[in-house]
């Protein structure tokens, strides 16, 4: 069931989203590769880790290079593009909005990370920047990487281990060759990620041809030290950017052992990153759209708000095509779309009177 905020109800309209349940596993849907600057913002972190781990598995000679061919970033930026651009698998709203999967596990080492720990001889006068929380050192070749890799200086300690500087780091860098590149540095003994510890979530990429193959990973269940429980939603993106929905698996460590129901799968998140609502001044009312996923039949109920007059109802496919039409006069309505297709919809209600189109 989604709840949204209406805030006026005249010469306006809301927009609600509802998605049709069908199985869409192995159908081939028309989608584009070209991908939303939203996306391209909110993955870019996502698409250089695996564009970096696909230079590594390759064994590519351009693994020496900190900045990732573009070619690389190209080609799994279209591809992950191509599953966002098809809206009508719900699927993919359960990856981007629903339980908004981000490559984040450390383990495989293309994960989160927090930056560099960098352990350091002190006997160096340039680490005396460092030490006093200054990124520029007066170490030519220091500086020229933090200053060409927009690296900052965090943290500095002193430990019985150690001297460790701790530095950010932008996501964008092929990690692994900038790491070698901070080792060349007269005065630096070791660099490690600082990974994240605790977090969910994996993206993986793999071709097969010229077909593009992602795994979205939703992982739960006592993540600090692993994760005991996932979800993996499975897409296939064809040559001519069309995708295909492969199915879920799921998996739980305790139910290996045979002990099942150890692991239920967790509630959505809702991040809802790619669906924004503009909130319109006016009076509070409340919108509830039951059952949501639905097959096609649902109600609708208002509340909070005077329903004056019969008002406009029309519901929507994503490409803006009217697929249904009618006027409400109660504030609780049931409504039957017969069979459409899958995918997301949007109802607008406006109200008939000052409804000025």
């Amino acid at each position: 069931m989604i709840q949204l905020k209406l805030k006026e109800m005249k010469k306006c309209f809301i927009l609600i989203l509802f998605i049709s349940i069908f199985n869409s596993s192995q159908a081939q849907i028309q989608s584009s590769c070209v991908s939303p600057p939203l996306l391209t913002t909110e993955y870019k972190r996502d698409i250089a880790q695996l564009a970096s781990s696909r230079l590594f598995l390759l064994q590519s000679p351009d693994t020496i290079f900190v900045k990732i061919p573009q070619a690389y970033i190209d080609t799994i930026s279209e591809g992950l593009a191509a599953i966002f651009n098809a809206t009508s698998i719900p699927e993919r709203d359960s990856v981007f909005n629903l339980y908004c999967v981000h490559n984040l596990n450390p383990f495989d080492g293309f994960g989160a990370y927090a930056g560099f720990l960098i352990k350091v001889d002190t006997n160096y006068s340039w680490t005396n920047a460092w030490q006093n929380l200054i990124t520029i050192t007066g170490d030519p070749l220091m500086d020229t990487l933090t200053t060409k890799y927009n690296l900052k200086i965090s943290q500095f300690y002193n430990w019985t281990i150690g001297n460790y500087a701790e530095l950010s780091v932008d996501s964008s860098w092929n990690i692994f060759a900038l790491m070698d590149s901070l080792e060349m540095v007269p005065g630096v003994i070791t660099v490690e990620q600082n990974s994240y510890v605790g977090v969910a979530g994996k993206i993986s990429y793999n071709t097969n041809g010229n077909s593009r193959y992602y795994d979205f990973y939703f992982e739960y269940a006592d993540c600090f030290d692993g994760c005991d429980a996932y979800r993996k939603w499975m897409f296939k993106v064809n040559p001519d950017c069309s995708v295909e929905y492969l199915g879920i698996d799921n998996w739980c460590y305790w139910d290996q052992f045979g002990t099942p129901g150890q692991c239920p799968f967790p509630a959505p998140l809702n991040c809802n990153t790619f669906t924004p609502v503009k909130e319109i001044v006016g009076q509070d009312a409340n919108i509830l759209i039951s059952p949501n996923p639905t097959n096609g039949k649902f109600q609708i109920e208002i509340s909070g708000i005077d329903l004056v007059n019969p008002s406009n109802l029309e519901i929507y496919n994503m490409q803006g095509e009217l697929i249904f039409k009618t006027s409400i006069s109660s504030l609780k309505s049931y409504l039957d779309l017969g069979s459409p297709a899958k995918g997301i919809y949007l109802v607008k209600i406006s109200n008939k009177q000052n409804d000025s189109k």
